[in-house]
């Protein structure tokens, strides 16, 4: 069990987000989860921050903190074999606070560079070839005889390719997922999976994945869960906050073909009701409310929660989050470590 800090670089600039992980660690929070986005989900007020420097500078500026992408999509305007080298590098600065979270990605960051947006099937294919090729030029695939790699997929290729500088440590690879391939696929292929439904949603996409570790005999891999959050003693100050997330909520998004952030922003604004947003976020006005709503994503099974506050105040809610929340659960994971180290014994 653990929590995490989420930090959105879609709506915050990159100094803003600088400050506001420097002040999650001094909270307590130990990991932080970001976004890698090339457009944003909005217009108004938003930031197109590259993430890959965002990682560097924060991890330069904190102590111990960890950090992973939430996700990266190797697509298209990634190749699989330039995040393995911008991972290993981060790794070698940063040894054993960086990993890497991997997803099928979303039209609006490979539209607008000239690509065309495949189906989720092919989608799907891409991201576990470019598993594969991150793995082996990370030295990590167990019949792995020579660092230099070629690989001829359906989608990739290389011809002897290198990483002179190799990871210093083994990275941890996730994968996001909620459809029933794409979950399978997380289970075999990456270390863990991320999935962005809610407990109530989650239960068939959890349950899978366990199945398939089972059967497999993989044994048991992390279940990373995003719990939105918006807090303000005034409610409307913190139901306003949420409207920068309202596309995330169109329907069939993830798969939409929709690129610019303008015309998301004006079919969310006619599609999506304050009722949705009301819904999806959980919206409150004392701190101390966020605890049985995060409580329910470890009972549905999820091992690590990251925090994505979209309240109006930041800084206000990681100062109340780490004074009131964080101790609680602090409490009940070292207890739940106790119990499992006695039952291990």
């Amino acid at each position: 069990m653990e929590i995490g800090y989420w930090a959105a670089q879609e709506q915050y600039s990159l100094r803003k987000l600088l400050e506001f992980v420097i002040e999650a660690e001094n909270g307590g929070f130990t990991s932080t989860m970001t976004s890698d986005h090339f457009h944003p989900w909005w217009h108004d007020g938003a930031f197109g921050n590259f993430t890959w420097i965002w990682m560097a500078a924060a991890a330069e500026r904190t102590k111990n903190m960890r950090f992973i992408t939430g996700v990266t999509a190797p697509i298209y305007r990634y190749h699989p074999a330039i995040i393995a080298q911008a991972f290993a590098s981060l790794d070698v600065l940063y040894p054993g606070r960086i990993s890497l979270g991997l997803g099928s990605g979303e039209a609006m960051n490979e539209a607008p560079l000239g690509f065309d947006w495949p189906r989720a099937k092919a989608r799907l294919k891409r991201t576990q070839e470019s598993i594969r090729i991150i793995r082996k030029l990370w030295g990590q695939e167990k019949d792995q005889d020579d660092d230099f790699v070629s690989f001829n997929g359906e989608y990739f290729l290389l011809r002897d390719a290198k990483l002179y500088t190799r990871p210093s440590s083994r990275i941890p690879l996730y994968m996001a997922a909620t459809g029933q391939q794409s979950v399978k696929a997380a289970a075999k292929f990456a270390d863990g999976l991320i999935t962005y439904l809610d407990p109530e949603k989650a239960g068939k996409v959890l349950e899978r994945f366990d199945q398939t570790l089972e059967k497999s005999g993989l044994g048991i891999k992390p279940k990373i869960a995003e719990y939105k959050v918006s807090f303000s003693a005034d409610y409307e100050k913190a139901l306003k906050s949420t409207y920068f997330w309202r596309a995330t909520l169109l329907k069939n998004i993830f798969d939409s073909d929709i690129s610019d952030p303008r015309k998301l922003q004006e079919k969310a604004l006619k599609e999506v009701p304050d009722k949705e947003l009301e819904k999806s976020i959980d919206i409150i006005t004392s701190i101390e409310d966020s605890i049985s709503s995060i409580e329910e994503y470890f009972k549905a099974g999820f091992t690590t929660v990251y925090v994505h506050s979209t309240s109006p105040d930041e800084l206000q809610f990681l100062r109340e989050f780490c004074k009131k929340v964080h101790p609680y659960f602090k409490k009940d994971i070292k207890a739940a470590r106790k119990r499992a180290v006695s039952e291990a014994s």
